[in-house]
């Protein structure tokens, strides 16, 4: 756990479906086929299409096709338009990546129109697959990597791995090293939020390598214009990059972040990486207002006790998991935000930790058109007419799952003194890295804080300067004071302790999680 290697992987080639997929991948590449790839317009979607983009161009093969959906047109998921396109380009194999698992007509017709069809995915599962000619999901149960808890790209990266050693074992030189592609696998893992442990603490612990050697053109130039200046841990995945490459499929088209991630052109990277910087404040000027929208409903009508559910009119589709999970952060239970357009709602949902959200939509299954995901995220359509029925029956069935009345308490792992925050105790905490889903940061409560200063910004989030044994802490900006504390407070502040480099310099910031005052 402490020293993860990548010695330490399982055999891509035992997973289930991989040899059928590989063979036909193969033979597609000797008979000089179009290739195509239909993937997902988040994250994890576009990295999929990255590896395999980079593979089939490293091993000398014309690129694949690759077919991103409109997020607002199309939603999620393998549609009869993409298809058509792909068809229509010459492509006799399909390839998808981070979805299709479910799509039984889908692929029903690329194979009508004389489509292979290879489904790649790591999304919940029907009771039957799809007739594809192979389905390759860690989540079938007869899958000997069944348990492990793999984003798409995740997937994929086994998948590239698998032919690599097939074209090997046929006598093929000058492949190229995969390891340096666990940056893009890193980036899709921690922002897909599945569990980091088992296979995934190891590809991302091997990713953030591969990232802080800056050796991608495309992400170098991210990183600049995101203006990080230091070791890139997780977080700065999670809340900093990640973000980014999402905004181009959220409020314009996940292609060009696809061209950003493949590029060798310094300048076009630059030119692309500004770009999804500005999509970016769009996305954040979109979130702020229907977050504030939200915000202002569960004022007037507060959330009971085992869930979250907010909608209305014409919310920005593209900003709806992300509010879901400042919601889900904010009141410590799972958020579903749904927008209604003309009697029709589209919602995201996102969990906390050991509430599978997605078995709680299942149940409440017969309320929804349509519905899919995984136990942290979820996507959702309804008729508006049943959103409230949808909301009293998600608490229904949450609370008879979690099995106790009332919002869930916010767990701290351990209490300590100020004079605890030491340089060396912050050191051995970073063994514990790479933090994320599975395996969260370690949250520490230091009992009894003064504040002695309030830092208040425009999007509603402060800063506090905490006091305690004479000795001053600042933290991060944070939503949850929210107005609620003024100077002289008492609190009982749960934390994650975060270094900082400012000009060269280490410091320590308290990284809020829960705030309590002082009764």
């Amino acid at each position: 756990f402490l020293l993860p290697h990548l010695g330490q992987l399982r055999d891509p080639r035992r997973m289930k479906g991989m040899e059928a997929a590989c063979l036909r991948i193969l033979r597609a590449v000797k008979d000089g086929e179009t290739i195509g790839v239909f993937t997902d317009y988040d994250v994890d979607g576009v990295c999929s299409a990255v590896l395999l983009h980079r593979f089939f161009t490293g091993i000398g093969t014309p690129p694949p096709v690759v077919f991103f959906p409109d997020r607002t047109s199309d939603g999620y998921g393998l549609n009869t338009r993409g298809i058509d396109e792909l068809h229509a380009q010459g492509v006799t194999l399909l390839i998808t990546a981070d979805c299709g698992v479910t799509a039984h007509d889908e692929v029903a017709y690329a194979c009508s129109l004389g489509m292979d069809v290879i489904v790649t995915d790591h999304h919940e599962m029907d009771a039957a697959l799809p007739r594809a000619w192979a389905v390759i999901n860690p989540k079938q149960s007869d899958c000997p990597f069944f348990g492990e808890d793999l984003c798409g790209a995740g997937v994929v990266f086994h998948l590239v791995v698998a032919l690599r050693s097939m074209l090997r074992e046929m006598g093929h030189g000058a492949l190229p090293n995969l390891r340096d592609e666990l940056d893009i696998v890193a980036m899709a893992t921690v922002a897909d939020a599945v569990s980091l442990s088992g296979l995934n603490r190891i590809l991302v612990k091997e990713g953030l390598e591969v990232l802080n050697a800056a050796s991608k053109v495309g992400l170098s130039a991210l990183v600049r214009i995101a203006g990080l200046r230091k070791e890139l841990i997780t977080r700065d995945i999670g809340y900093i990059l990640g973000p980014r490459i999402n905004a181009a499929g959220r409020v314009a088209h996940a292609r060009k972040a696809f061209d950003l991630l493949t590029t060798e052109d310094s300048g076009h990277a630059q030119r692309l990486a500004m770009e999804l910087d500005m999509l970016n404040r769009t996305r954040q000027s979109h979130e702020q207002a229907v977050l504030d929208a939200a915000l202002e409903r569960l004022r007037s009508r507060p959330p009971a006790g085992h869930v979250v559910v907010v909608w209305g009119d014409r919310w920005h589709i593209g900003v709806l998991g992300i509010v879901a999970s400042r919601l889900a952060a904010l009141y410590s239970r799972p958020a579903v935000v749904i927008s209604v357009n003309e009697g029709r709602g589209t919602g995201s949902g996102r969990s906390v930790p050991g509430v599978d959200l997605h078995r709680a939509l299942e149940e409440v299954s017969p309320l929804l058109n349509t519905y899919g995901g995984h136990k942290m995220a979820v996507g959702l359509s309804v008729d508006e007419k049943r959103i409230a029925e949808l909301a009293a029956s998600l608490e229904e069935v949450l609370g008879r799952m979690s099995g106790h009345a009332g919002p869930p308490a916010f767990e701290v792992d351990l209490a300590v003194s100020p004079f605890d925050l030491s340089g060396a105790f912050i050191d051995e905490l970073d063994l514990l890295a790479p933090h994320g889903e599975g395996n969260p940061e370690p949250v520490l409560l230091i009992p009894s804080m003064e504040v002695v200063g309030v830092t208040t910004y425009k999007d509603g989030q402060s800063k506090l300067v905490l006091r305690h044994s004479n000795r001053v802490f600042h933290t991060l900006r944070s939503p949850l004071v929210n107005g609620s504390f003024g100077q002289g407070s008492r609190l009982d502040v749960a934390f994650t302790p975060v270094k900082v480099l400012v000009n060269g310099h280490r410091y320590l910031y308290l990284s809020l999680k829960a705030l309590a005052p002082r009764r």
